[in-house]
């Protein structure tokens, strides 16, 4: 049985850390725990950012699936609290940059194709690009692979990718460079 005594202001850092080492055994009563003394923070964080109750609800659940997906690292964490405030701010940059790309989008879709026959020829072009952008990252050696989906379609940050695959922070960096690189130049060749 844990010992101890859960705030909203969260948990004593012994006691935190006690639990993270639990916690990173699979112990699903030490998650809940930090789960349940984390919740209402991330929430007024999320919820202020994105003033849906829904939406807000919907990331803090990814975000702690994320953690627990990873839970084998959690003893290694010196503070759970900002841990996940990174993780927050980083999911919430990228839907913002998402939402900002999705405007720029309709934007230049509805400025450069007024007509309706223009948007089917660019919504065919589109549809190519994205298919040939696919075909080359499944031309990635393998790790690259992993490393390219890992940043870009789990958001994790280099550190994260880093712990993961059990190489440097340097040399995630280099690999998603690398994988970049080859996707540009197979994308000017087509």
């Amino acid at each position: 049985m844990l010992s101890g005594n859960n705030s909203q202001e969260g948990i004593e850092q012994v006691r935190e850390q006690e639990l993270l080492l639990i916690a990173s055994t699979g112990d699903r009563e030490a998650f809940a725990t930090l789960y349940t003394a984390y919740f209402p923070r991330l929430y007024r964080y999320v919820y202020f950012t994105m003033r849906s109750r829904a939406d807000a609800e919907e990331i803090i659940q990814d975000i702690f699936l994320k953690v627990w997906e990873r839970k084998e690292t959690l003893a290694a964490i010196r503070s759970f609290e900002d841990y996940l405030f990174i993780m927050v701010r980083h999911r919430l940059f990228d839907q913002a940059k998402q939402q900002a790309t999705r405007q720029r989008a309709e934007l230049y879709s509805s400025d450069a194709q007024p007509e309706a026959g223009n948007s089917v020829e660019g919504e065919v072009i589109y549809k190519e690009y994205h298919k040939a952008a696919l075909e080359a990252i499944t031309r990635l050696p393998k790790r690259r692979q992993l490393i390219f989906f890992m940043r870009t379609q789990q958001s994790m940050s280099l550190n994260e990718i880093a712990a993961a695959v059990r190489i440097s922070r340097s040399a995630v960096k280099k690999h998603l460079y690398a994988s970049i690189h080859f996707i540009k130049q197979q994308l000017h060749m087509e």
